[in-house]
């Protein structure tokens, strides 16, 4: 069997991404989330930072690095998608605050970071949101094996 993909996540949850980190999470035969940021996007990042981290204690994955990274994208206002996926974004069930704690690097450092220390080509991004994190992420450091 091979080794599993490692992936970083990249997010702004709704109930949408939210589906998709949790099977994510649940499938560590097939893949290694090294780790997930967050970006504004549905709602704004302080919401998806902490969706994200709601859905992480949800999996039991309390020990998932998440990191909140651009709050704009890059080049107009912030359009969210309340009307969609309600006010937090994970509207619905009553859900617990997370207690997990936010990692003090920001997202697009954390993304050069990674993908400057591994291999080339053995990480995927998995982007489920605006890709404003990735897109900082390459401008910032254009000659990192992520550029």
């Amino acid at each position: 069997m091979p080794a599993p993909r490692k992936i970083i996540i990249d997010t702004d949850p709704g109930q949408d991404d939210a589906v998709a980190i949790l099977l994510a999470l649940a499938s560590p035969e097939d893949m290694t989330v090294l780790g997930i940021t967050a970006v504004a996007g549905n709602v704004p990042l302080e919401l998806t930072q902490k969706n994200v981290r709601i859905i992480c204690e949800l999996a039991g994955r309390w020990d998932m690095q998440v990191f909140a990274g651009c709050d704009a994208p890059l080049a107009r206002a912030l359009v969210t998608a309340e009307h969609v996926h309600g006010k937090t974004g994970l509207d619905g069930p009553v859900l617990p605050e997370p207690v997990m704690a936010l990692q003090e690097q920001h997202a697009v450092d954390f993304l050069i970071e990674t993908l400057r220390r591994e291999p080339e080509g053995a990480v995927t991004l998995c982007a489920l949101g605006p890709l404003t994190n990735i897109a900082t992420a390459f401008d910032s450091a254009p000659t990192s094996s992520a550029g």
